[in-house]
């Protein structure tokens, strides 16, 4: 026995696993995709990448398979003698052959039972009836043949190992054993990370279509099953509230019983039925926007022209301080960022803005210049409501030039603004368009053929990084508002374009600025608000723009309900609408996971401290309203209220997963 022979046999091994794998993805594309997209020629791109990424897949659980048996067969030999390393290297193949052969096929029959690969509903084993859901198994499935087959495709592998240990003799010259042996280390280590220029293969990567059921031919059994215990340990437990503990939450913090609010009736606005596209911009935060000038660092480009003439709240935070738990607020109503991938990632959540716009009559579309499976959101937003998905791959097939801006985290903004352009040229019917951008975010690369002008690294001197790093991040953030800009200005060269309500909002500030604290504060957590309102909505609402009202994303729902929606029933969780003729006073305060923000300061944390910092001149010209003073003591009343509001948020999203006692 040599190690050549080792490798020769594990090579082997690699290609048995990988054909049955493959065999297996095949006979689940046949069984699960409708026969009309098998067939599609619109499909086939989608179906090849399927396939493509699938095998990735396939051959990281390989090569984790394989190489303790690389690694250590061979050293074996010089502590055991040769039929006892072949019995026991020939027994881990076996096994391991068994497990990942009877993983990968039961999750045939779990898709064919949930229409999903494992998640964490196969947990449900150990926390339902085991004995009824065993008894369930054994009725409806081939348990027993399924065994057999199983057993006589491990069985082979596992012979197949025994046998080359025992009497395959490969010599080889130290050199070419040693070339060997590092060549097939590179090769295995390549397989088991995945990917070259990304991070390791990985969820995020599963996204390969616009229909959820071919994302889900992607993964094999042993990669779902990976997924769900890590969904598992991220887990959040949903229980049923009782009503009357949210009612006396709700008159603490709002002073009513209901969180149920709906639209004023407006036929002009139900006969007009505007379009809505809502960016939440990647780092689109104050802390940068504080510091544009249009002569010297101009970080708004081609959106300035948008954004001096329409309308922009800029006492403006965002609920939370980072992607996911913004967008887990915003459309989801939770504070459980991973809403998504919790137990409750199969339950629909009433009145969410996808839900409440679809009952409106509109399409509701979702796209991302990212990957749709981050956050599993390409399985959980289909649930909530969304029509229709569109990410980086589909980006790609319709504006090919896109995949040379391809980069660690997706495409260049460009192209997905202009995807969501071509929907609404081309709209038949309104359209509810929600857009979450990539590009303003670490590493901070922008395509190619842009050319930032007038950047000044020296405004972020003391704030951030070296003159190349302030450069790099200030372009990006440029560019980004460059291209929605161009995006604004095309709508409003069009008919549909001149009927959409444009909102844009960052999901955060800019991370790892330094800034003025406690001065800064409420400037350091702030996004701004952007909002295009078409004349033919303003003759048909009423509205009034103050730009010294404070506001956080929960007040961008109702707002947008204002204008597009003619007695619509939603759900509020102290947003209001900014553009009303009157203030409502009750939901007149701004909410970020880290703050609180109303007309008589800002109050740091959950309210614990029992200190508020007063503004110093809350009418005053931005940024100068932006800024607090020291601290003064905190009302009790007031500690209580801010302290009972973060309460309400999550009962209320246990009353929306799991119901009332």
């Amino acid at each position: 026995m040599s190690l050549a022979s080792i490798i020769f046999v594990i090579w082997i091994l690699f290609a048995y696993f990988q054909l049955i794998l493959h065999f297996h993805r095949l006979k689940m594309m046949k069984a699960f995709i409708p026969r009309d997209v098998r067939r599609g020629t619109q499909y086939q791109p989608a179906l090849s990448r399927m396939l493509k990424r699938g095998a990735q897949f396939d051959a990281k659980v390989i090569a984790i398979v394989l190489a303790p048996f690389f690694l250590f067969g061979s050293a074996s030999f010089a502590f055991l003698s040769v039929n006892s390393t072949a019995l026991i290297w020939s027994m881990y193949i076996f096994v391991l052959a068994f497990a990942l052969i009877g993983i990968v096929v039961g999750n045939f029959y779990y898709f064919k039972t949930y229409n999903n690969y494992y998640d964490m509903f196969m947990f449900g084993l150990a926390e339902d009836d085991t004995k009824a859901v065993l008894k369930n198994i054994y009725d409806d499935y081939p348990v027993i043949s399924g065994f057999f087959a199983i057993f006589a495709l491990a069985f082979i592998p596992g012979w197949l190992t025994h046998d080359a240990l025992i009497n395959w003799h490969i010599d080889l010259n130290p050199w070419w054993s040693s070339l060997l042996f590092i060549s097939t280390l590179c090769a295995l280590a390549f397989f088991a990370r995945g990917t070259i220029h990304s991070t390791p293969l990985g969820k995020n990567h599963a996204q390969v279509a616009s229909l959820a059921v071919i994302n889900k031919l992607v993964p094999n059994g042993v990669i779902a099953m990976e997924w769900a215990f890590g969904d598992r340990k991220r887990n959040i437990r949903f229980e049923p509230v009782e009503l009357d503990q949210g009612k006396a939450l709700m008159r603490q913090v709002f002073g009513t019983e209901s969180l149920i609010e709906r639209t004023p009736k407006n036929d002009k606005l139900a006969a007009l039925k505007p379009h809505v596209f809502l960016a939440v911009m990647e780092s689109f935060g104050t802390n940068y926007l504080v510091l544009d000038d249009a002569q010297t660092n101009d970080l708004l480009g081609n959106f300035r022209p948008h954004f001096e003439r329409d309308i922009v709240f800029k006492r403006f935070i965002s609920d939370y301080d980072g992607t996911a738990p913004t967008l887990a607020s915003l459309y989801f109503y939770s504070p459980i960022q991973n809403i998504s991938q919790s137990s409750a990632q199969q339950t629909k959540l009433a009145y969410n803005p996808f839900l409440t716009y679809k009952q409106q009559g509109y399409r509701t579309i979702f796209i991302t210049s990212g990957g749709m499976m981050w956050r599993n959101l390409g399985n959980y937003l289909p649930l909530q409501g969304v029509d229709e998905l569109y990410d980086q791959n589909d980006i790609i097939e319709a504006f090919p030039e896109a995949k040379s801006s391809l980069s660690y985290w997706g495409i260049a903004d460009e192209y997905a603004l202009a995807l969501a352009e071509k929907l609404l040229a081309e709209a038949q019917e309104p359209l509810f368009i929600n857009f979450l951008s990539i590009t303003n975010h670490p590493p901070y690369d922008v395509p190619t053929h842009y050319r930032a002008e007038r950047i000044n690294p020296a405004a972020l001197n003391g704030k951030f990084g070296s003159e190349q790093e302030n450069r790099k991040s200030l372009t990006t953030y440029q560019y980004a508002n460059n291209a929605l800009g161009n995006f604004v200005s095309n709508l409003d060269q069009t008919e549909n374009g001149r009927k959409t309500v444009i909102a844009v909002t960052g999901d955060h500030h800019v991370r790892c600025v330094r800034f003025d604290a406690p001065k800064e504060n409420f400037m350091a957590k702030g996004v701004p608000f952007y909002l295009h309102v078409p004349e033919a909505v303003k003759n048909a609402v009423a509205i009034r723009f103050d730009a010294n009202r404070l506001g956080s994303h929960k007040d961008i729902m109702p707002t947008l309900y204002a204008l597009s929606l003619s007695d619509a029933e939603y759900w509020n969780l102290g947003g209001r609408n900014l553009l009303a003729q009157q203030d409502d006073e009750k939901y007149a305060f701004a909410f970020n996971e880290n703050l609180w923000a109303d007309a008589e300061g800002v109050v740091e944390g959950a309210a614990d401290s029992g200190f508020q910092f007063p503004w110093q001149n809350p009418t005053a010209p931005y940024p100068d309203n932006l800024w607090v003073n020291p601290p003064v003591p905190l009302p009790q009343a007031k500690q209580e209220r801010i302290q009972a509001y973060r309460k309400l948020l999550h009962w209320q999203i246990n009353y929306l997963v799991a119901g009332k006692k």
